[in-house]
């Protein structure tokens, strides 16, 4: 009986283990929607193009709350490459930008010289960044999506429409692997940068 036992424990921790494990590894996938077209950020950098109209980020986040996220119609930021120091990132949290965007309901990218947006999501919050309506994966994570009809400046506290660009978007995307006990960001899961150019709807 002892014997059994073992193996069953044995079992148990060759085929279940590493299951558990997988299921709980920290991912995050990014993708860019718009006319049901959907451009997802395999690689470090992207450039694409989009009409001048609303668009979606949709975000696959799984074990990981949110991103941090640079947007600016300047590339001071798109000059980081895959591996560069970035100064901020120890004090993205004393960096983030004021939220009020509950639920995402202005539908609104806050573009900043300064300041990083942190998009997340909680089961149990009271509000979070992404469209009210979100869904579950299971173990695969939970997929939030973005809508965006204009962007907002907030230095300049001013609403910037779509059609009305006529400079790219940046944007940088940084996601948080581990915290200290206070919350101070220690490493990196992945990062993306992306520029968006436009053309007229």
């Amino acid at each position: 009986m002892k014997i059994l036992n073992r193996l069953k424990k044995t079992f148990f921790f060759i085929f279940f283990v590493p299951v558990l494990c997988f299921s709980q590894e920290k991912d995050v996938t990014i993708r860019i929607i718009q006319d049901d077209v959907a451009i997802r950020l395999n690689e470090f950098q992207t450039i694409i193009t989009l009409k001048k109209k609303s668009f979606k980020f949709q975000l696959l986040l799984n074990e990981v709350e949110g991103v941090y996220v640079f947007a600016s119609i300047k590339d001071s930021v798109y000059r980081f490459t895959e591996t560069s120091r970035i100064d901020d990132f120890a004090y993205l949290q004393l960096l983030e930008l004021r939220e009020s965007d509950k639920f995402n309901i202005n539908k609104e990218l806050n573009i900043s010289e300064t300041g990083w947006s942190y998009w997340f999501y909680k089961e149990n919050a009271e509000w979070h960044s992404f469209n009210w309506a979100t869904v579950g994966m299971g173990d695969k994570g939970r997929v939030c999506t973005k809508t965006i009809k204009h962007l907002y400046h907030t230095e300049a506290e001013e609403v910037v429409k779509l059609k009305n660009l006529t400079t790219p978007l940046y944007l940088f995307f940084i996601a948080v692997k581990d915290f200290d006990a206070g919350g101070k960001p220690l490493t990196e899961l992945m990062r993306r940068k992306v520029k968006i150019e436009w053309v007229d709807d």
